[in-house]
């Protein structure tokens, strides 16, 4: 569901040339994120899926927690510098400073590529001693095999999503989510499967996981080397004047360096602090349990990301136009486009969410009759994000506006309660407690993030029709499911029953109430995202 636009919206007034310029350009980046993002989730799921059956359960359980520490430590080395990017670079465009965008590529990127390479080096000689904490004993040797053919990739990694930071402030949608969302995510399932049809087992698959990135980093690389001319050829003489007006347009090339990594360094620490959020737990797992308990919470933690599509996509089209209405306080403004965008992520995701939430066991019996234990874990998981999402894009909008050291303490405080929380539940629920402990930590984030942006940003978010857009998506796939579950039981055909009914009666209730959810506003801007680019801030 989308907040419906305001009377005034509708006018020919100032502020509804806005809004409507704001919603065309959310509708054209959240249609082809939305899409990129759909193709990324369906891959990550084709390739969880094919590692769990190629695998099986114990190994898929050490390739998961290579994976998780991979990700933690490429996301360490990015030191930031991706949504210092995204932030800096349409502040810059938007206060006519194009001069300085050659200046911030370097000052962004070289100190991401010194960091990378230690990390690469690091990865590599502490394999062992990280194999011997984090597996069991008799996966070891497996363990150490992966992280040194990961190891290499992880400055690939971090450079690759820093350049497409450069894209995405520069006003590409288009090149990020190609490239993270379709060319990344979508090469890994058949380069695994055909590992699979091959025989070659988890070093293969591991190779197949890491190659796409090498190709994932030259294209980034090519694509930002020929946008930033673009953004200068393209740089209206007039548009410093804006600058000049809030005494912003003065400012010394120097400060570009100072500015960025001000932002940046903070949120540097907060992403490592916030990857680890979401990845910690699978280590935690191997290591207080077993490596095949960690190959179950993983797989279940990857529906999870799986159902975030929605988010990704909102956050994708709303970050750079956020970046800009900030810098240029308008608020009001900024705050109509994330109750627009959060109602829409509440009626797109919250069904996701509680299909999974109840009907676990079928879904997770895709993956191989060992991973139907974590039905309970999925659940917990599941319902945490319902509440999480419906904040929506807080965390952006905190980002957005220069908030990164209010983000790192969120971040900090939940990293801490996750982990002290997984150290205790674990011994006595097991992977139910790992996600119990995570779902509290992420509570924790969501609301001090949610009343930062309400009160000490004063960004409003419309509650009352987020709430009803939740209502609606808890009556048709929470009540429903439910109900047909305690009834029938969770066997394919009741899923297929399920599916049928809940989506037939949301789709018809949604449509009922298109006129008072603006869905025709936001279609309308979707067709006709070609004809008007409006400003690409």
């Amino acid at each position: 569901m989308t907040a419906a636009l305001p009377q005034a919206d509708q006018g020919t007034g100032g502020g509804g040339r806005r809004h409507g310029r704001d919603l065309r350009e959310f509708a054209r980046g959240g249609a082809i994120g939305l899409v990129s993002s759909v193709i990324a989730a369906a891959s990550g799921f084709l390739l969880t899926v094919v590692v769990a059956r190629t695998l099986g359960v114990a190994e898929a359980g050490v390739f998961f927690v290579v994976v998780a520490l991979f990700t933690i430590v490429a996301e360490i080395a990015e030191l930031g510098a991706d949504t210092g990017l995204v932030r800096t670079t349409a502040r810059l465009r938007a206060l006519g400073r194009v001069d300085e965008l050659r200046r911030l590529m370097i000052v962004s990127h070289v100190p991401v590529v010194v960091v990378g390479v230690l990390c690469s080096v690091g990865a590599y000689l502490a394999a062992p001693w990280i194999a011997d904490r984090f597996v069991d004993p008799a996966d070891a040797g497996t363990a150490v095999t992966l992280l040194r053919i990961s190891a290499p990739f992880l400055g690939l990694m971090a450079l690759t999503r820093v350049a497409l930071g450069g894209t995405r402030g520069l006003g590409s949608v288009t090149a990020y989510s190609l490239i993270n969302n379709v060319l990344l995510p979508g090469a890994r399932p058949l380069l695994v499967g055909l590992v699979f049809v091959l025989g070659l087992g988890a070093a293969g698959v591991m190779v197949a996981w890491t190659a796409p990135i090498a190709a994932s980093f030259v294209a980034a690389v090519l694509v930002l080397w020929r946008m930033v001319p673009r953004a200068e050829a393209g740089h209206r003489p007039g548009d410093a004047t804006a600058g000049a007006a809030t005494g912003e347009a003065g400012t010394r090339r120097g400060s570009t360096g100072r500015e960025f990594w001000a932002f940046s360094g903070p949120r540097g620490v907060a992403a490592a602090v916030e990857i680890a959020l979401v990845w910690a737990n699978v280590p935690l797992v191997a290591m207080l349990v077993s490596s095949e308990e960690a190959g179950v919470y993983a797989t279940a933690n990857r529906f999870v990301s799986t159902g975030t599509l929605v988010l990704q996509a909102a956050r994708i089209a709303i970050a750079p136009q956020v970046a800009a209405m900030l810098a240029r306080d308008e608020r009001d403004r900024a705050g109509h486009l994330n109750s627009l965008a959060t109602r829409w992520v509440v009626l797109a995701s919250w069904p996701i969410y509680l299909v999974l939430a109840s009907f676990g066991p079928f879904l997770l019996a895709l993956f191989g009759e060992g991973f139907t234990g974590g039905a309970v874990t999925l659940a917990v998981l599941a319902g945490a994000m319902l509440l999480a999402l419906g904040a929506g894009n807080v965390q952006t909008v905190l980002l957005m506006g220069g908030k990164s050291s209010w983000s790192l303490a969120n971040k900090s405080v939940a990293l801490a309660v996750n982990i002290v929380l997984t150290l205790l539940l674990v011994p006595p629920f097991g992977i139910a407690g790992a996600a119990a402990a995570w779902a509290v930590a992420m509570l924790i984030d969501t609301v001090a993030a949610a009343l930062q942006v309400r009160y000490l940003l004063g960004l409003r978010l419309d509650v009352r029709r987020v709430a009803v857009t939740g209502l609606w998506a808890l009556a048709w796939f929470g009540l429903t499911g439910v109900a047909l579950r305690t009834v029938l039981g969770t066997s394919a055909p009741v899923f297929v029953l399920y599916a049928v009914v809940a989506c037939a009666g949301y789709a018809a209730t949604l449509w009922r109430l298109r006129h008072s959810l603006g869905g025709a506003e936001f279609l309308g801007a979707v067709r006709n995202r070609g004809a008007r680019q409006g400003e690409s801030a």
